[in-house]
């Protein structure tokens, strides 16, 4: 009977471990005798070279093998040539050239293999070009690294030199272990794309070129994370929070020297300010107190007689840090504007200011403001026009310009305390706290917020028309598709703005030059083309390679009237995510891709930029879906990393380890079912030995199956030419009925990118529907009828489009196990590859009808299953049933007692006797004993008398 996907797992792989094997046998367990020695060689017993089996380095072997036999590296090129379109897009989101693959890689490229292997399957067109992201500060890091010297040791020339080796070999070992995975690619150089590559350097300048027409992209002086470990900006995306940071804060009181109107009674008394901060070192940059205008405040009197003005709601808080505080009067937010304080170091003096940002649910309800360091903080400075007052170079040390108690001395170290001595009568309380605060993710050292001189993308333009263009995507899966919606539409309203801009010499320079004069831009399309033909001639070095003047060319200096000498070039590269996000531009034919499938952490990354530039450049999103996947975990759900120990390599789990009898070689096609069945629905994907087994156990049973199908159509007939046409039982029918609604199903789990259910969906079919019921029911059929009996080859159609959907259902998933299947397939003669064929369901096979009456056949085989445990071949049956059961029996049994009805045979017992009954709510069944014995050939019917075969079997020997 089918199962629907309610049916619990465990019944499906129970009910295939016992059936699978006694598949490939002549009788079930049931049977009290083998066949007779005499009658062996009269069975046709399935027969094939395809092995129960194959484990250890013949399991690697086999699928090398089958790769080279099968055109794994030229079915993506074979798929272009032969297939229809219109083309399914999946852009491929770069990884980074920086290290050996991983668990996140193989989660991330398997998913995209099924993706695109279940298009070509069913006969649609892929576009699917592999790329990597080769630039950037981690490449650059691990280059210094291995070149063993400090920076201020090396030319640009000698740094890019060793970050463009050291990113051709990890894209060449990547690369190869992707490949070796199945992906199905172009994987020659000129099929992938590369972001260092001349031609797409050349195409992303140009669209630089394009925004900044379209005044999208600036140059400005604002706050930005910057890495002092790293000496460079970071985007977002390149931040990792840490919970146990520990920050020193600081209660600080600010002398006021102007007091509001408001509070004019108080002139003369010693007033102060009261502010609390977890960055003391910024108050060296102070610039301002920001006060909430929807807050109520007080002026409260500690008990040496001074007054300090905080949030009322934050009164009790404070008293438990300095001491009791005695209200005087209260007053609303607006009554503060017009107040002044004086700065805590250097005493000049400086504005309260209302901010939107300041709230009162923590600190003093004044918020110290320095707008070099924070993005809130820059926004009161930038309504306010207040210039904004950077003290901090870029190794994270204060400047001369904060004075020479601090010049030199790293703000993240010395800073603090420097600062807390320097002020300390107005410092009235300190405090260690434990937060979230964000490291630079490849030197593990935390940043700081930073003004410098820094490219924007002006995302305020262009992030309602963005938010509007996600209303569109279509995000999977679908569980999570409220949250990642909002996530990233919550991404994009809290981003001011993009810093594109980065200080280092690994990347895409930013193509502009400064007047050495006055600091001015100079950027023209002109400039933009003269410098894309160098490119193409001389290569991306010749930036740093080139003086100014033979970067200009005499040629263009002439028409523009201009002197290389008045001009430098820019220092900056652009930021990583600018390059792999404007990737759509490069590499789409269209500009649009049907699907981006990459892990959560892209909202904050490439999701988000390739959104970003394409609503710039050309009013939409560059993708119609997005599918978000998770992070390989371990057991305990810690995420894997070499510092905790607990990285697990796939190549080991594919190739096996030293010892193969302690780490195993589960081959590619067991790490793709377990990536299948856990990376498409959880947000932390378990990588467990349990689960790892367990998809191991299931790959194997599924190979048995496979296994007796093949066996099943081996070729009897080679020296007999059978004209006999085939006919079907009605279980023949059923099975196709369910075959057309399992190929269905399967199709629309592929779609909807459902792969955790294909691989349950798969289980449960091939383990009841194929195994459990059918290949059982058709044993004695295929085995001991004539070679060409008509039910027999009808049996054998069946078989032969069972094996075709099955293994083209699992052939995504498990491309491997899937072309070694067609490999062995008896009219498969010239090997042709299972992704080179198509094979079709037949709406014909759609009839309800035949469902019906085999599972109330079924029901009938399931109550007489419950009044014995012994072989009920050896039983016969009597069965009251009411007329509507009654009707759908007696199709499969014509009359009142029978032993030959396909009803016997659905049941397995040696006859039945079917009586309507309408007093029977449902099937009465009773059993007896037959007289006599079995058969010894088939173990099926009666034998007529005692060492004698049945009338049948006595008939197809005579015939042979």
């Amino acid at each position: 009977m089918s199962m629907s996907l309610r049916t619990s797992l465990w019944r499906a792989k129970a009910s295939l471990s016992s059936q699978a094997r006694v598949l490939f046998r002549l009788y079930s367990s049931q049977r009290e005798k083998p066949v007779e020695k005499r009658y062996t060689d009269t069975i046709l017993l399935p027969k094939t070279n395809f092995q129960a089996r194959i484990t250890g380095k013949k399991r690697v072997e086999m699928d090398k093998y089958l790769q080279d036999k099968c055109g794994f590296s030229e079915l993506y090129n074979w798929q272009r040539a032969n297939l229809e379109g219109p083309d399914f897009v999946l852009h491929d989101g770069p990884p980074y050239a920086n290290g050996d693959p991983h668990m996140g890689h193989t989660i991330n490229k398997v998913l995209k293999d099924i993706t695109i292997r279940s298009k070509v399957i069913k006969g649609q067109r892929v576009h699917y070009v592999p790329g990597w992201d080769c630039h950037g500060l981690p490449i650059e890091l691990k280059a210094l690294t291995s070149a063993k010297k400090r920076v201020s040791e090396l030319t640009p020339m000698q740094i890019r030199a060793q970050a463009r080796k050291f990113a051709e070999d990890a894209v060449n070992k990547q690369r190869q272990v992707f490949s070796s995975w199945g992906v199905m690619a172009d994987w020659k150089d000129n099929g992938c794309y590369f972001t260092n590559t001349v031609a797409y350097i050349v195409n992303q300048l140009n669209q630089f070129y394009n925004l900044y027409e379209k005044n999208l992209v600036y140059r400005d002086f604002k706050p930005v994370h910057w890495s002092p470990s790293s000496r460079t900006a970071l985007a977002e995306a390149e931040l990792e929070y840490r919970d146990n940071h520990q920050s020193k804060c600081a209660t600080v009181r600010l002398p006021i020297v102007e007091l509001p109107s408001k509070l004019a009674a108080f002139q003369g008394k010693s007033i102060f300010g009261l502010t609390w901060t977890t960055t003391p070192w910024t108050l060296v940059a102070n610039q301002a107190l920001a006060y909430s205008l929807d807050a109520d405040y007080c002026l409260a009197e500690d008990d040496e007689g001074n007054l300090y003005i905080l949030a009322v709601e934050l009164l009790e808080k404070n008293i438990e840090k300095i001491g009791q505080l005695n209200v005087v009067t209260t007053f609303s937010g607006n009554d503060l504007a017009g107040a002044k304080y004086s700065h805590p170091i250097t005493g000049i003096t400086l504005p309260f200011l209302p901010g939107d940002h300041v709230n009162t649910e923590q600190g003093t309800g004044l918020v110290h403001t320095a707008p070099a360091h924070g993005q809130e903080d820059f926004l009161v400075a930038l309504e306010n026009s207040i210039p904004v007052l950077s003290l901090v170079d870029e190794e994270g040390k204060y400047t001369a310009e904060a004075g020479s108690d601090f010049h030199g001395l790293k703000v993240l170290e010395q800073g603090t305390d420097a600062v807390i001595a320097r002020i300390n009568k107005n410092i009235l309380h300190t405090e260690t706290i434990s937060h979230s605060y964000p490291y630079d993710w490849r030197t593990k050292k935390p940043i700081i917020v930073r003004a410098s001189h820094q490219w924007f993308i002006d995302t305020n333009s262009i992030k309602d028309q963005a938010m509007k263009c996600i209303e569109n995507v279509n995000i999977y899966p679908a569980q999570h598709r409220t949250s990642w919606t909002n996530a990233l539409l919550t991404q994009l309203k809290q981003r001011p703005y993009w810093c594109i801009s980065r200080q280092r010499v690994w990347g895409t320079p930013i193509p502009v030059l400064y007047y050495k004069d006055t600091g001015k831009i100079f950027i023209t399309k002109e400039w933009i083309e003269r410098l894309c033909e160098l490119l193409e001639k001389y290569g991306p070095d010749c930036w740093w390679e080139l003086p100014v003047e033979k970067l200009l060319g005499k040629r263009l200096c002439a028409e523009l009237n201009l002197s290389g000498s008045e001009f430098r070039k820019g220092d900056d590269i652009l930021d990583i995510w600018f390059d792999s996000g404007i990737s759509w531009s490069a590499v789409l034919p269209e500009k649009k891709a049907n699907l981006y499938m990459e892990g959560m952490d892209q909202f904050t990354g490439w999701f988000q930029s390739s959104l970003l530039t394409s609503v710039a450049l050309q009013d939409c999103a560059p993708y119609q879906d997005l599918f978000v996947h998770g992070f390989a975990v371990d057991e305990k759900n810690n995420k894997m990393s070499k510092s905790l120990g607990n990285v697990v390599d796939p190549e080991e789990i594919v190739k096996g380890g030293k010892d193969m009898n302690k780490k195993p070689a589960y081959g590619v096609d067991v790490l793709r079912w377990w990536v299948a069945n856990h990376g498409t629905q959880h947000t932390l994907v378990p990588m467990k030995n349990s689960l790892l087994q367990g998809s191991a156990d299931t790959v194997h049973k599924l190979r048995l199956v496979f296994r007796f199908l093949l066996g099943a159509l081996h070729t009897y007939d080679e020296n007999k030419n059978i004209t006999v046409e085939p006919q079907y039982h009605y279980l023949d029918k059923y099975m196709l009925h369910q075959l057309y609604h399992y190929h269905q199903e399967i199709q629309s789990l592929y779609e909807k990118y459902q792969y955790h259910n294909v691989s349950k969906t798969v289980v449960n079919f091939i383990t009841n529907d194929v195994s459990a019921v059918y290949c059982h029911m058709i044993k004695d059929r295929i085995y001991c009828e004539k070679i060409d009996s008509p039910y027999r080859l009808g049996a054998l159609d069946v078989i032969g489009e069972i094996l075709s959907i099955t293994t083209r259902s699992i052939a995504p998933i498990l491309p491997h196990l899937a072309e070694e299947v067609w490999l062995h397939h008896p009219e498969n003669l010239a090997s042709v590859p299972i992704f080179h064929t198509q094979h079709r369901s037949l709406e014909s096979w759609n009839n309800l009808e035949y469902k019906e009456i085999i599972e109330k056949a079924l029901d009938l085989r399931s109550e007489i299953n419950k009044l014995t445990s012994q072989n009920t071949w050896l039983s016969k049956a009597t069965v009251k049933a009411n007329s509507q059961d009654f009707k759908l029996l007696s199709s499969l049994h014509k009359d009142e007692t029978s032993s030959l009805s396909e009803l016997c045979d659905i049941c397995q017992v040696s006859s039945i006797t079917l009586l309507q009954d309408d007093s029977c709510d449902h099937m009465n069944v009773s059993l007896e004993d037959i007289k006599g014995q079995l058969c010894k050939r088939c173990r099926r019917h009666p034998e007529p008398a005692p060492e004698e075969i049945c009338d049948r079997c006595t008939e197809v020997l005579n015939d042979a």
